[in-house]
């Protein structure tokens, strides 16, 4: 499974094209204007359950959000996607985490976290901005290896997930406490060689439960 060495120069975000286009969706940078869009959701109490982040109870937590993923682009630790169709925006798509070094050893590695409007579920479009986006990782910003992960009763973020190609990695038993209750997450990476293989041969690891 190893692959090549890092590319030599560290890649600067703000020097790449990340702007990326599908058949149905626009994915761009976020920009405070879009918080009339996103607000109904993410305000809905209930939405976000099986996400680490608490629904927005004032627009200004929104506008914070906004100005804090465009802040770790310009400090080049993450790029977080607003997903776009039918010119409003209905989502978010992020790399978020990234570290291209620590000390003496490279990594080049980030975490991926999205969300989707409910009213927009079940149409296979987080899986095709999800796709673009891992595209992106690994041949545009040059990375190495993304993780990513879901509290196990999230159902429809471990579909996106399987459907990508993740290798399971494991479960992490009673990781989280939310809303009265212990939450397991289940852990996922694909590394750079694997991309083109597990989409050429759909190889994926299910976990139980």
């Amino acid at each position: 499974m190893s692959g090549g060495p890092p590319r030599t120069a560290i890649p600067q975000l703000s020097e790449l094209d990340l702007e990326l286009e599908t058949p149905r969706l626009r994915l761009r940078r976020f920009t405070e204007a879009d918080v009339d869009d996103i607000w109904p959701v993410v305000s809905n109490p209930d939405f976000p359950k099986m996400m680490s982040w608490a629904a927005h109870s004032d627009r200004s937590e929104t506008l914070g959000f906004v100005q804090a993923v465009n802040k770790s682009f310009e400090q080049n630790t993450g790029v977080v996607w607003a997903i776009e169709h039918g010119q409003r925006v209905i989502g978010s798509i992020g790399l978020e985490a990234i570290v291209f070094a620590l000390r003496a050893t490279r990594m080049d590695r980030a975490e991926l976290g999205f969300w989707l409007a409910p009213e927009h579920w079940n149409k296979g479009l987080m899986t095709e901005a999800s796709e673009a986006v891992m595209r992106c990782a690994f041949h545009t910003i040059g990375l190495h290896k993304v993780t990513v992960g879901c509290i196990s009763e999230n159902v429809a973020s471990r579909r996106v997930i399987e459907k990508l190609g993740f290798r399971y990695v494991g479960r992490l038993e009673d990781d989280v406490w939310r809303d009265g209750k212990w939450h397991s997450h289940l852990r996922y990476e694909l590394t750079a060689p694997e991309w083109p293989d597990v989409h050429t041969t759909v190889r994926m690891t299910s976990p139980r439960g």
